[in-house]
């Protein structure tokens, strides 16, 4: 798959989230209960390629670091113009993956997954307009010597949108998810950092830029529920914030007992070298 963000990565023993290519397996922790849970991960991009699916089961963080796909589902994907598919499971299993529904902007796409006669069902809307990426920059970080990415984007006025941000240094990819949205700036071009309001520090040296580094970023356009899921996904690696006494599992778009999300989202990508700062 050439989306690189087609499957996240939940490393639960280091509390750490991943964001990598659907061709990959997922991983899963479910860091409030023990007892093992499925987990579903969907996206579907503008981008033309088709809905990838990854299911798995979570399993205690107190395990070994082994997390067991699920094969055999029922996995059905429709848009709100009646277009229906059934994704068929992949060489790799756990895996599953559509061929005729696309993404397209301003659609509603309904995911329904059946396990063991269980059925979940997940709704996501592909934000229209696409707000475009325009450009990227580099620059010093507010506070600190750090130097962070500059997303270069004109929100539109007059609506409620919602950004997701994925960063790779040299390819490496930052284990960071970085949200933006427009509560406070809408219909401004953006002036905030990566790193600036929503993101967290996951990192490590290997993932600080200097000077030289190839800078890739790609911004996707979620919808509210999209973002709402990764937003405490957040919170979840971080330990729920000071406010809160003990970790929630992520706010996901599924129906019924489940882990993960269903995203139909807008992909849009900008590389640069790094200047000297």
């Amino acid at each position: 798959m050439k989306t690189p963000t087609r499957s996240l990565r939940f490393l639960a023993a280091a509390a750490t989230v991943l964001l990598a290519a659907s061709c990959q397996k997922v991983i899963t922790l479910d860091l409030k209960e023990s007892a093992p849970r499925l987990s579903i991960e969907g996206n579907l991009a503008d981008d033309g390629q088709p809905c990838t699916v990854l299911l798995g089961r979570s399993v205690s963080y107190t395990e070994t670091n082994t997390f067991p796909a699920v094969s055999g589902a029922k996995v059905t994907l429709s848009d709100d113009v009646g277009g229906l598919e059934t994704l068929a499971e992949t060489s790799t299993p756990g895996q599953y993956r559509g061929r005729t529904v696309l993404g397209q902007p301003g659609r509603r796409y309904t995911l329904r997954v059946e396990v063991e006669g269980q059925a979940y069902v997940a709704a996501s809307t592909l934000p229209s307009p696409v707000v475009p990426l325009a450009g990227l920059r580099a620059q010093k970080a507010p506070i600190g010597t750090n130097i962070q990415a500059l997303p270069d984007y004109l929100d539109p006025a007059g609506t409620r949108n919602y950004y997701l941000f994925r960063q790779y240094r040299n390819g490496r990819l930052n284990p960071n998810i970085y949200l933006q949205n427009d509560e406070f700036t809408d219909g401004k071009a953006n002036v905030r950092g990566l790193g600036t309001g929503g993101g967290g520090s996951r990192g490590t040296d290997a993932d600080k830029l200097v000077a030289g580094d190839s800078l890739r970023v790609e911004m996707q356009n979620v919808d509210a529920d999209v973002y709402e899921y990764f937003r405490t996904l957040n919170l979840t690696l971080q330990g729920g914030g000071m406010a809160t006494a003990s970790p929630a599992n992520p706010k996901s778009n599924f129906s019924g007992d489940v882990l993960g999300y269903f995203s139909a989202h807008s992909v849009r990508r900008r590389t640069i070298l790094v200047p000297a700062l």
